[in-house]
């Protein structure tokens, strides 16, 4: 397993203020980035832009895991997690800071607000706990067939 871990997380004490042209409209429109955008702006700002390509992001720390897709471990990036803003999404919950977690490999549940978020911690931490339990009956097993063979 690799695990690879960023740096850490330090938000920009003035967010990034910058202006675009709308590829729609033609009109100049103004940017902030939230706190932390890792984000490349230099080309939405050299070239019109349509509204919906804006965004902010920073990535969070990726872990991959060996799994068998096609009779061989390959691996893949798990638990992946984005925190990002669309500022002009027409979905207005997009428009504030939210998390898109990515399950394994590019499959995604995008747009999770805090609410969201912990619903799906909740949900993986019962998982956990029944990993915890499984691991403690697979050592017991594993002993007990040691000491009958």
């Amino acid at each position: 397993m690799t695990v690879l871990h960023d740096a850490p997380i330090v938000p920009s004490q003035q967010p990034r203020s910058w202006s675009f042209v709308d590829r729609v409209t033609g009109e100049r429109r103004s940017v902030t980035c939230m706190p932390g955008c890792a984000t490349d702006h230099a080309a939405d700002v050299e070239s019109p832009t349509h509204p919906d390509d804006i965004y902010c992001a920073r990535h969070l720390e990726d872990i991959t895991l060996p799994i068998n897709v096609a009779g061989e471990p390959e691996e893949f990036r798990v638990m992946g997690m984005m925190l990002s803003v669309n500022p002009f999404d027409r979905r207005v919950s997009q428009r504030l800071p939210h998390i898109d977690l990515e399950v394994v490999d590019d499959h995604w549940i995008e747009g999770l607000d805090p609410d969201g978020l912990e619903t799906v911690i909740g949900t993986l931490q019962a998982r956990l706990e029944k990993m915890r339990a499984v691991h403690a009956e697979l050592v017991r097993v594993r002993a007990e067939y040691r000491a009958a063979h």
